[in-house]
């Protein structure tokens, strides 16, 4: 499902080296870091907002470098929960959930708010669909970051520091979650350095150190 061959990036001193990752179709995979560059830089790639200097990635079977940065064939089946939201300030809470529906399907807006609120209800955001982003606390905006990284229902999801902001109940509800999926075929990267979640979720370790990549 998601591939990373040989990974060379282009700085003076690379923060990836010859990096190797492969994560087969419906992986569960955790990544510890030891250098917040070195993890934006992996998921950088991922999102293509930055290409190699040499290696290859590659997410279930297509070659990132046949395809631009606005391609629905990639981005449709790639869930991405960032670290610093990435929302859009000037959206409502609703708006902001339907946006990746709105650009990679041809819904009508009546099924888009279907999905959309079916998806804010699942994360205990109903209520707020009308809310602009400035009325949410930080943990409200959490939850809606990780629920719009899977409204598009994606084959792989990314989730940087999916943990940041939440309490513990949510963080061990959340992991419950991404177990279920993952039992239903995800494909699940997790990249974090809580050592707690280690031990809620049933998964493969890494460590990303270095520019390169290798087991816990």
């Amino acid at each position: 499902m998601l591939k990373f061959k040989n990974i060379t990036t282009n700085e003076k001193k690379p923060y990836l080296n010859n990096l190797n990752l492969n994560i087969s179709n419906g992986g569960f995979v955790l990544l510890n870091y030891k250098s917040k560059l070195e993890k934006n830089k992996m998921i950088d790639l991922i999102c293509q907002l930055d290409t190699p200097k040499s290696g290859g990635i590659i997410i279930g079977g297509k070659n990132l470098s046949k395809f631009d940065c606005c391609s629905k064939i990639i981005h449709k089946r790639i869930g991405i929960c960032f670290e610093d939201f990435k929302l859009i300030q000037t959206k409502d809470v609703l708006a902001n959930i339907i946006f990746p529906l709105e650009i990679h399907t041809k819904l009508s807006l009546q099924k888009l708010i279907e999905i959309g609120e079916k998806q804010l209800k699942m994360f205990g955001l109903l209520d707020k669909k009308n809310n602009s982003l400035t009325t949410l606390n930080l943990e409200e905006k959490q939850r809606l970051n990780i629920a719009r990284s899977m409204v598009l229902n994606p084959e792989l999801i990314i989730l940087d520091n999916p943990e940041i902001h939440l309490k513990a109940e949510k963080i061990e509800g959340l992991m419950k979650y991404l177990q279920d999926l993952n039992n239903k075929g995800k494909t699940i990267v997790i990249f974090t350095n809580n050592k707690k979640i280690e031990n809620m979720i049933d998964c493969d370790k890494y460590i990303l150190e270095k520019g390169a990549i290798s087991n816990v």
